[in-house]
């Protein structure tokens, strides 16, 4: 019989005795990985444990952690053979910082293990101390049902407010081991955007929702329009000399702004101040001095000569799963073609990921890339329409990825203009 028919049908007996009812209590597995339906059945989710079994045959596997003495907190949980407990861990780079600042030991929780087991109980090691202590473990990988993640932002972390500058913000491990804190952003000076760089890193759906409204481009194109009406150069790299500013779309880790300074005192010399989107937005608007530059969209009438299907014949729209299987690999192969020189072969090969249903960002900005470099603005640009029609359905999470084909279109635009004149 079936997992449905062992919970659902009822079980009868050859006697006269009261039917039985089937345990249906629904629990979390000791380890954190799966879900166990009364008597039954366990669910799994990935693996027995947190790691990657090897496949060793092996018997002599141990479970091990290691802890800093004067507190006895558990700061990192693993399972190894022979000396791995005390071998340096390149990857656990958190564990062996605080090896290096704290006076710490090593000890085991279980021996002589085949690696199934030592998997299971290092994986329900974790849970415990996740779930039923403080201590902070440093390991990246942690199993699914546990009530803490250490990497996550700490909790003394101010809550998202509208129009509000988030901070750079701690995790829980910088902050309980190295006494970090978070920090606001640097006060904005008009004259420290002459020159401004943006930081786009991916905004998470919280930050798009209560920061901006879900209404980030119209914060982004008036802090656009604004700078462009004092005059202010926006540069393409962070280390770049002339740059005179970071401005941050979104949240970010105290400690990542502490190495782009590092990096920016190296190779520039000198410290750059780091800007929330929101304040620029608010401290151009308060200026009298600022005037907004009207966006210039031209009307203009493009003639692209191709063999693209059109969006309603593409096969796979909607399954993005389907689309990405049939198409990525002729996207692939065609970027292949385009960094070779080869650029009408790439073409065709991006047609066909396109027509089999791939969509991504990476898909348009290879098709304008490739037609730019034929110097056929008039695809260029039909490219870039679609790029931005379909981004902004597919990817509505993602609206820096459209601001930035709107740019390019822009660009493309005024080339075109300038093209149409000298005819």
């Amino acid at each position: 019989m079936g997992l449905f028919g062992k919970l659902f049908n009822k079980k009868k007996e050859t006697n006269d005795k009261a039917e039985e009812k089937p345990n249906l209590e629904v629990s979390k597995t000791k380890d954190g990985n799966g879900i166990q339906l009364g008597d039954f059945a366990t669910i799994r989710i990935g693996g027995v444990g947190v790691g990657n079994p090897t496949g060793s045959t092996a018997e002599d596997f141990y479970v091990y952690e290691w802890y800093i003495k004067d507190t006895g907190e558990v700061f990192y949980v693993g399972k190894g053979r022979g000396d791995r407990y005390k071998e340096h861990h390149e990857r656990a780079y958190e564990a062996e910082k605080i090896r290096e600042l704290y006076d710490t030991d090593i000890k085991f929780v279980a021996e002589n293990l085949n690696e199934e087991d030592a998997l299971r109980i290092e994986a329900e090691e974790m849970t415990r101390i996740l779930n039923e202590t403080n201590d902070c473990l440093t390991n990246r990988n942690t199993p699914f049902f546990v009530k803490r993640n250490c990497y996550q932002k700490s909790a003394n972390t101010p809550p998202l407010k509208f129009e509000t500058a988030p901070i750079l913000y701690t995790c829980d491990i910088e902050e309980h081991y190295y006494g970090m804190k978070g920090r606001k952003f640097d006060d904005v000076s008009l004259s420290c955007l002459s020159s401004p760089c943006f930081v786009e890193k991916s905004l998470l759906p919280e930050e798009l929702e209560i920061v901006y409204g879900n209404k980030y481009d119209k914060y982004y194109k008036e802090v656009i329009s604004m700078l462009e009406g004092i005059g202010s150069k926006i540069v393409k790299t962070r280390y770049a000399k002339s740059v005179s500013a970071w401005i941050y779309i979104g949240e970010d880790y105290a400690s990542n702004n502490d190495i782009d300074e590092e990096k920016a005192q190296e190779r520039i010399g000198r410290r750059v101040p780091s800007y929330h989107l929101i304040d620029v937005w608010k401290c151009l608007k308060a200026n009298s001095s600022v005037k907004d530059k009207k966006p210039n969209d031209p009307n203009i009438t493009i003639h692209p000569i191709h063999s693209r299907v059109p969006v309603s014949k593409i096969k796979n729209l909607g399954n993005w799963d389907k689309g990405f299987e049939a198409g990525f690999k002729y996207w692939e192969q065609g970027e292949e073609k385009r960094k070779a020189g080869e650029i009408n072969e790439a073409i065709q090969l991006f047609d066909i990921a396109r027509e089999k249903g791939y969509v991504s960002p990476a898909l348009y900005d290879s098709y304008a890339k490739a037609y730019r470099k034929l110097k056929d603005l008039d695809n260029e640009i039909a490219v870039l329409d679609e790029a931005i029609m379909r981004c902004q359905k597919e990817f509505s999470n993602q609206p820096q990825t459209v601001l930035k084909f709107e740019e390019q279109r822009k660009k493309a635009v005024e080339k075109y203009i300038k093209q149409q004149e000298t005819k």
